[in-house]
């Protein structure tokens, strides 16, 4: 049986063709297994014809019934079907922010849920610990006694504690107030009698503070504040100082002119250098071209140099920053300008010293000055008879519209090349060396009775200064030996530890075991920057 094959295929078909004449296959009796394809030309057409017909049916498509109809739909399912798609997106947008924010806040969030349910559960045991101190030290004569209320604020801090107590063994009745979110640390003290928080005072308003303030002393009722400003600066207290007085209550801080004027570093300064009183050198800068202006020119360069803020908002921030040596590591921390202006101090090398000054119609009625020592701050009380000796001539020769009467801390450099004193800045308020004040500093303060003598009260200062527990036992640690063992036994012993008296020792124990830790971990997590020194 003959093989059929494509040559031979094409050759029957190619000799049929030319032997009729025609194109007509070849004959059904023609001895072929299978039958020839299709000519590659015919086959090309045919597929081209197809896909042609295919093509037109799908984009002219027939009409059909339902297109008649197409408008009507559309308007009247276009608005809910945008209604539906727009809140399928808008709940699937809420949900992934929600949950983004919880993946990023949650851990934040549950601590803080944590350190609220456990500062309750801390709170509660330590008010009935206070309620029966209070009623186990205090004779029933003085609980039944009225007295004359204080107002404190800054209950947060520890020379509000200090001053707490010696107004409690003056003879007072203490109440002590503090901004919301903070530590109360002379909360837990038997010393004072209420304790209240008020808003925290805002850059553009103070309008709830100073009504928070007003309500407290008509409430309770009070004939002395003393502003601590150690968590608000005394430019908000001042502001409050006219309203108070018109209820009666006595306010012991400068008015609004004088608090800007002291509080203001560059005003103090140019007073005295007007007086012809040492003063440090100083450039006042309204603009970042010229802080870049002082470092190329060299005088930033070497030396250390400190900028505060000026104006009537440097005294709303009151802030200072210590200015790097090199341009390149220099970041304007606020926008510098001729509404915000700063200035430049230079602070030389040498002993630094820091005081609680006590003024009384512009006269200083009481003084304890502290030398700095180490990079940790820590307080040495000393005698200094040239920086007594600054602050007399300094309110003897400060004429202003009415007498100061206030605390202030000043901050002072003891040069080492030339010996003199120079002064670096003030502060309004009551600063840490107050702690080595005794209780006859209220008593000077706020006479009790008009039969008190100063001379006979007793010593003014701590004679020894105070010291801090953590600090004696880190340096007992440091350098072990029998005779630091010793020494920290008899530092003990002598009760002169800054917060510990046996008739009050819950605040020891509150700032020891709940503030200073939670203050570390606070400043951990909020990586504070280096270059920013604390305020004096």
């Amino acid at each position: 049986m003959p093989v059929c094959t494509e040559e031979s295929v094409g050759r029957l078909w190619r000799t049929g063709s030319g032997g009729s004449g025609g194109s007509s296959p070849p004959s059904p009796s023609t001895p072929l297994s299978c039958s020839p394809p299709p000519p590659p030309r015919l086959l090309k057409r045919s597929s081209s014809s197809t896909f042609t017909i295919l093509d037109r049916r799908y984009l002219t498509p027939s009409p059909t019934p339902e297109d008649n109809d197409f408008g009507l739909s559309k308007i009247i399912g276009w608005y809910p079907t945008f209604i539906l798609k727009f809140t399928r997106n808008l709940i699937a947008t809420l949900l992934y922010l929600v949950w983004s924010q919880f993946l990023l806040m949650g851990p934040a969030l549950w601590l803080s849920a944590w350190l609220w349910v456990i500062w309750k559960c801390i709170q509660l045991p330590l008010a009935c610990v206070k309620w029966c101190l209070t009623l186990i030290i205090t004779p029933a004569s003085e609980l039944t006694r009225k007295k004359r209320t204080v107002v404190i604020s800054g209950g947060s801090s520890i020379q509000t504690l200090h001053l707490a107590r010696n107004f409690y063994c003056a003879g007072a009745r203490v109440v002590v107030i503090e901004l919301e979110g903070l530590f109360g640390l002379a909360r837990f003290s038997t010393a004072v009698d209420k304790f209240y928080t008020v808003p925290p005072p805002q850059d553009d308003s103070a309008e709830d503070y100073v009504d928070a303030l007003k309500s407290i002393m008509l409430k309770e009722k009070a004939s002395y504040y003393i502003p601590v400003c150690s968590s608000s600066t005394a430019y908000y207290d001042a502001l409050a100082k006219p309203h108070l007085e018109l209820m009666g209550t006595t306010v012991f801080c400068p008015g609004l002119k004088e608090v800007c004027f002291l509080d203001d570093v560059m005003e103090l300064l140019r007073k005295c250098d007007s007086e012809g009183m040492a003063t440090p050198e100083y450039y006042p800068v309204t603009s970042k071209e010229e802080v870049d202006r002082l470092y190329d020119v060299g005088i930033l360069r070497s030396g250390r140099h400190i900028m505060f803020s000026t104006g009537p908002q440097g005294c709303r921030d009151r802030m200072k920053i210590l200015l790097p040596n090199v341009k390149r590591d220099f970041k304007s921390p606020h926008f510098i300008s001729l509404q915000r202006p700063w200035v430049i101090v230079k602070d030389y090398p040498g002993e630094h010293f820091i005081t609680c000054t006590t003024v009384r119609e512009s006269k200083v009625v009481a003084n304890v000055t502290c030398r700095v020592e180490g990079t940790g701050g820590k307080l040495i009380p000393q005698k200094h008879k040239e920086i007594e000796i600054w602050l007399n001539n300094l309110f003897s020769k400060l004429k202003l519209l009415r007498p100061v009467s206030g605390h202030m801390s000043f901050r002072f450099v003891e040069c080492t090349n030339s010996g003199s004193v120079v002064p670096l800045g003030c502060r309004i308020g009551v600063s840490m060396p107050y702690i080595c004040h005794t209780s006859v500093h209220a008593r000077i303060v706020w006479k009790p009775c008009r039969h008190f003598v100063r001379q006979a009260s007793g010593p003014l200062v701590a004679p020894q200064g105070r010291y801090w527990m953590h600090e004696a036992v880190i340096d007992t640690l440091k350098h072990p030996s029998v005779e630091s063992v010793t020494q920290l036994i008899g530092t003990v012993l002598d009760k002169r530890e800054a917060l510990f008296t046996y008739w009050d020792p819950l605040p020891y124990c509150a700032y020891y075991h709940i503030q200073l830790p939670f203050t570390h971990v606070l400043r951990f997590v909020q990586g504070r920057h280096h270059t920013q020194i604390p305020t004096i």
